[in-house]
């Protein structure tokens, strides 16, 4: 009987942890869109942008996201080659970067920036802690609790959004063309380093992307 008893627990605690899993879930970004009647997800050759003037957040942020779209199966490359950090005298244009990509036989394009960081004060309420103290009854020795509640207080949080676009530049591309097909945000809220910060972005966005199959192998 005791070891039935134990079999069944065991069995309810491995069903909890399956349910709670499931429910978890991958990381994926806050909000997303997906161009209307887009099919053509098949992609042979992706380079991923890191936009903004700090060089090692791009550096950080485009390696990061390569590693895992390759761990997917997609070529991906990181753009901080073919799309020099500031510009140049050589790109200029739109024609400039249409050059760019038919010379690199790339056929998507991943841009990653911080699009707003905002700061927050939020209040920490304070807390009650019970401290074990004795004291004698008599001959016996009893137990008793003495409280200490500590102060709120205000707390500063920096959030940054950061939004991912997607662009299918295949076949013939020409100046004004629109060839954005996904977008995706996502906040990340104190990230501890830049590693972190880049490591979670880049989960998520290579998560939805998979996911919501909106790229796959070609």
């Amino acid at each position: 009987m005791k070891k039935k008893f134990f079999k069944i627990l065991f069995g309810l605690g491995v069903l909890f942890l399956f349910s709670l899993q499931q429910a978890c879930g991958p990381a994926k970004m806050g909000s997303t869109w997906t161009k209307e009647g887009y099919e053509d997800r098949g992609y042979s050759k992706i380079a991923v942008i890191g936009i903004g003037k700090d060089l090692a957040a791009r550096n950080t942020f485009e390696k990061d996201a390569v590693t895992l779209l390759k761990e997917q199966g997609i070529h991906a490359v990181a753009g901080i080659l073919m799309f020099p950090p500031g510009g140049t005298e050589e790109i200029r244009t739109a024609g400039d970067y249409i050059k760019i990509i038919k010379e690199n036989n790339l056929d998507g394009v991943i841009t990653m920036a911080l699009v707003d960081s905002k700061e927050t004060d939020r209040y920490k309420p304070g807390e009650t802690l019970y401290v074990p103290s004795y004291y004698r009854v008599g001959k016996y020795i009893a137990r008793g609790y003495q409280t200490f509640n500590t102060p709120g207080y205000y707390t500063t949080e920096k959030s940054y959004l950061i939004e991912a676009i997607l662009y299918n530049v295949k076949g013939e591309l020409s100046e004004g063309k629109e060839t954005m097909v996904w977008t995706g945000q996502s906040s990340l809220l104190e990230p501890s380093s830049l590693e972190n910060a880049s490591k979670s972005f880049t989960k998520r966005m290579v998560n939805q992307l998979i996911i919501d199959r909106i790229i796959a192998p070609k």
